[in-house]
């Protein structure tokens, strides 16, 4: 497993190091936001978590346009894996190490969990329910490994779910000066 130090230290210099260019010209959408510094957008943060490991898998729960599964791609050795209910169109997106898949990630059976390394979770509504079944759903997996939250702090329900989450201060994270404005909490599992 990372050590997960080497990203709730990291500083924003390093962040802000990470050329996404080529990839943000992959986006389909004009409201493209992988160039947006860490702190506006977590997307530098999530290149930089792809380079700490190699020839792993990364699970993007909440594909909607692509940009987290672009970030995640960063480092081509490893696998990226998108999932979203519906297709919002990011699967004309052709890169090599992205599979888009639209389903949910939960009764895709061909998973293998002991070689998935971090799982980013960003699903709509924001509402806070669906982020704690899909956490039990990976505790009763037994899945350990990093776990990435998107917009934490983007209202009252989910500033509450990210409040109620016990993990102890050595597990559970709040990255949000690196990730996104909305919140980006990273939890060991």
């Amino acid at each position: 497993m990372i050590d997960f130090n080497l990203i709730v230290k990291v500083e924003k210099t390093k962040l802000n190091s990470f050329d996404l260019k080529s990839l943000e010209k992959l986006g389909f959408k004009m409201q493209n936001n992988l160039l947006y510094p860490p702190g506006d957008s977590p997307f530098k943060l999530y290149a930089y978590i792809s380079t700490l490991f190699n020839s792993k898998t990364i699970l993007d729960v909440g594909t909607q346009y692509g940009n987290s599964a672009l970030a995640f791609s960063y480092n081509e050795k490893n696998k990226v894996v998108s999932y979203n209910i519906v297709d919002e169109g990011a699967s004309v997106i052709e890169r090599d190490n992205i599979t888009w898949k639209v389903m949910d990630f939960r009764n895709d059976d061909t998973i293998d969990y002991d070689n998935v390394e971090v799982i980013c979770i960003d699903v709509d509504p924001h509402d806070g329910s669906q982020e704690v079944e899909m956490i039990d759903f990976l505790k009763k997996k037994k899945w350990s490994g990093i776990l990435l939250l998107d917009d934490i702090h983007k209202n009252a329900e989910m500033d509450n779910f990210w409040n109620s989450i016990d993990y102890g201060e050595d597990a559970k994270f709040d990255v949000t000066h690196i990730g996104h404005s909305s919140g980006t909490g990273l939890i060991v599992m």
